[in-house]
């Protein structure tokens, strides 16, 4: 179920000339200040309302009172004291900060057969302006449904015009209300949207513009054109945050550290196969203690390895066999070289008995 509409503020003109046809019509205008009795008197009491159907003469309206009693209720609830102005200066100076002294205060209001009146009591300053006749009328403000229901009566101002120049200034809040009418439609919104749904729509809106220069960051960064449209962009960025189509985090970890694992084993194989080569051609000495630091080099800089081995010169003979003396064997004998085996078969020696000669051979050149 909707909302009842909000109240609107009107303030009342003054009443036109009767029609052509003679029918006159009770208006809610400057109704006309009560005469009082004696010199420098005002009157006590002030007619605001009339009874009836009230028009203006802009337009507004008809407005008319239906629950009188409710309505002097509502206007005086906890002992108000209404405020009687000059040319309503609450609603049009005020606001701007200018002074809108009280020229007296309705403390009671009455319901009489034609229509609605307030007991005034007065200032000086206002008793002074009766007095003189420097005023001849009382222009209400009147609080009203949308529908014209007046449900209260808001302050009262000492006028002159009816109608006052700054009239359409008076009518501001009916204005608001226009305008919010104007804003739901525009927005989108339902008749009955209050003012807080209204500047959360507009609010909104703005939001939304400033999301509209961000799409070309977004779309760039969802591997889109720049111009790419946006509903492209929305389908980017849901395929993106689609969990069928998005890996884990820890799939995502498990893979990088098998992939690591991957470059790592094919690191080493081809460090093994580089360094071992360097060995046969015997370019590095005593391999059982480098080979391990030459791979884990090479591991780290394949390149710089393979230009180091690459300017190493052989440690073997150039016909064959080593510069490096050949290891014992276990038992502390000397294996023959490749040299020396190619020698011995060309002479038909007996192995062992060749051992044996190079051995004393060597114990002689250390004797000496």
């Amino acid at each position: 179920m909707s909302k009842p509409a909000a109240p609107l503020v009107a303030l009342c003109s003054a009443p036109p000339a009767p029609k052509a046809d003679g029918a006159s019509t009770a208006l809610c205008s400057a109704l006309p200040i009560p005469a009082a009795e004696g010199a420098g008197a005002a009157p006590e009491y002030i007619h605001l309302l009339p009874a009836g159907e009230i028009r203006t003469v802009d337009g507004r309206g008809p407005y008319r009172v239906r629950d009188v009693e409710a309505l002097i209720r509502t206007s005086m609830e906890g002992g108000a004291r209404l405020v009687l102005d000059e040319n309503h200066a609450t609603d049009l100076a005020a606001p701007r900060g200018d002074a809108a002294p009280a020229r007296g205060w309705i403390v009671g209001l009455q319901s009489r057969q034609d229509g609605v009146w307030g007991q005034v009591e007065w200032t000086e300053a206002g008793r002074q302006l009766v007095a003189d006749k420097a005023y001849r009328n009382i222009s209400p403000a009147i609080r009203h449904l949308a529908d014209g229901t007046v449900i209260g009566v808001l302050r009262a101002s000492l006028v002159n015009m009816a109608n006052l120049r700054g009239l359409a200034a008076l009518h501001q809040q009916d204005r608001n209300m226009d305008f919010l009418a104007k804003l739901r439609q525009e927005l989108g919104l339902k008749d009955d949207a209050d003012e807080a749904a209204v500047l959360a729509a507009v609010k909104s809106a703005s939001t939304a513009s400033t999301h509209a220069a961000q799409l070309p960051a977004i779309a760039k960064a969802a591997g889109l054109a720049e111009n790419a449209e946006a509903s492209a962009i929305l389908g980017a960025v849901t395929t993106l945050a689609d969990p069928a189509k998005r890996v884990p985090a820890d799939a995502v970890t498990a893979l990088q550290s098998q992939l690591t694992a991957l470059q790592q084993g094919i690191a080493r194989e081809r460090a093994e196969t580089a360094i071992d080569a360097a060995i046969k051609a015997g370019k590095i000495a005593a391999p059982q203690v480098m080979r391990d630091h030459y791979i884990a080099r090479h591991m780290a800089d394949p390149a710089a390895v393979d230009m180091e081995l690459g300017a190493m010169i052989s440690l073997h003979r150039p016909g064959g066999g080593s510069l490096m003396p050949p290891t014992p064997d276990k038992d502390g004998r000397v294996p023959l070289d490749a040299e020396e085996v190619r020698v011995v078969a060309l002479m038909g020696v007996d192995p062992e008995a060749f051992k044996k000669a190079r051995a004393a051979e060597g114990s002689r050149e250390g004797a000496l």
